[in-house]
């Protein structure tokens, strides 16, 4: 079964967030990396999303990492977590708070990411972190 477009756009955006985390690319970077490929068109609908989820990340990433800390396991912290894991957290979050998406779906799509890219068993962590902040209304 072949991606959506705003999957590609979402999976597109954790890598840039991924190497911002990991050798501190910037905005311009990421924004080259998300075209690269063709894929995603600058000016199309799911290159604008992924730009858009980027913004909302690095705009507001330490209040996300303050809202995220909030829901790990106790005597955790953020850092703690792999770099992988934080860049889908973060992607995860920029969308449960600033976009209008149904959380399942956010929540699935953080946990679809989670089985490719992170360590066996992550994703049912990122799926309790990400379950608990929309429970708790934040």
């Amino acid at each position: 079964m072949s991606q959506s477009i705003r999957s590609i756009a979402r999976e597109k955006a954790t890598f840039g967030i991924y190497q911002h985390l990991t050798v501190g690319s910037d905005r311009d970077d990421i924004l080259t990396y998300i075209g690269y490929d063709g894929i995603l068109v600058e000016g199309q609908s799911g290159f604008k999303f992924a730009r858009r989820l980027v913004d909302f990340v690095l705009t507001n990433e330490e209040s996300y990492i303050a809202l995220i800390s909030k829901y790990l396991k106790t005597g955790w912290r953020f850092e703690r977590l792999g770099q992988m894991d934080q860049a889908i957290l973060l992607i995860a979050t920029a969308e449960l708070l600033e976009t209008e998406l149904s959380p399942a779906v956010i929540i699935n799509e953080a946990v679809e990411n989670a089985k490719k890219y992170c360590d066996e068993n992550h994703y049912r962590y990122i799926n309790g972190v990400l379950s608990h902040l929309v429970t708790r209304g934040e």
